[in-house]
């Protein structure tokens, strides 16, 4: 069977949060980087060992990443490293102030996709939290979508709970509902910049990532959301299937409004060692 590589995209930093918000998780921010990484790294190898033709490739991107958080990387990559599993760490220069750069460290992480990438590339920023069959399951949904209609879907491991409070409610757009192996998912129309695609389909879009990076440290000048005015003109104007499940395979920990009224995280988040 010839082998599927997937290239991940780490962002790691736990010295800054770009948006500044309270999240509903607490505010230990070197916490909240290694779980979320020890939770990615699970379900890769969940998705490794049900898909046995996958090759992963994780490179982490360290931007000014505090020593605990880098000895976690290290634990994860001695015990997770084999056949299937690659890991490399890579430093982003020093700015000319010690903090986190946002735009640099996206754009470093998009053009080694847009280089290394294969047959699908995942940006991934570090607050978000993985259900351990995640990665199996966008996979999987992906194949399903290719299989039926030879399209290349965009894959979100999340949804967003506060648009269907907000930007989405009340509103009759229409949208694809799809079954898959173990949930629904429902076409969406917006997007952070954490999601799975194919590579074909990522290289085609450049320009898009363009104006993301451009936008990045213009958000407040945009008077809109970052995507609207970059990522999800893929959606809204190119006729890309975008896919998120009805019940999120990740977590955004981010602010109060971030966190899904729904699905509790708690147990995923206690049960998830960084010792």
């Amino acid at each position: 069977m010839k082998p599927i590589h997937i290239h991940y995209a780490v962002q790691a930093c736990d010295i800054k949060s770009y948006q500044g918000n309270k999240r509903f998780c607490g505010d230990d921010r070197t916490l909240l980087s290694k779980k979320s990484f020890k939770s990615l790294v699970q379900s890769i190898k969940l998705c490794a060992d049900k898909k046995p033709e996958t090759i992963h490739t994780v490179a982490i991107f360290d931007d000014h990443c505090t020593e605990d958080l880098r000895a976690l990387h290290q634990r994860c990559i001695d015990q997770y490293s084999s056949d299937q599993i690659k890991f490399e760490v890579i430093p982003l220069p020093k700015q000319e102030t010690p903090s986190a750069g946002i735009r640099e460290s996206i754009r470093a992480c998009y053009l080694w996709m847009q280089k290394h990438g294969q047959d699908f590339v995942f940006q991934i920023q570090d607050d978000y939290m993985f259900d351990l069959d995640a990665m199996y399951e966008m996979v999987d949904i992906w194949y399903q979508i290719f299989n039926e209609t030879e399209s290349h879907a965009v894959i979100s491991p999340w949804n967003d709970p506060d648009l269907w409070y907000s930007l989405y409610r009340n509103k009759s757009t229409p949208r694809a509902f799809i079954p898959g192996k173990n949930r629904y998912w429902i076409q969406g129309y917006d997007t952070a910049c954490t999601f799975l695609t194919s590579h074909h389909q990522f290289s085609q879009h450049w320009d898009l990532y363009n104006d993301f990076f451009y936008l990045i440290d213009k958000i407040d000048k945009t008077g809109g959301l970052l995507e609207n005015k970059s990522l999800n003109h893929m959606f809204v104007q190119r006729g890309i299937l975008m896919l998120m499940p009805v019940n999120s395979v990740a977590w955004h920990m981010q602010a109060p409004e971030d966190e899904d009224p729904y699905i509790p995280w708690q147990p995923i988040w206690d049960a998830i060692d960084v010792t």
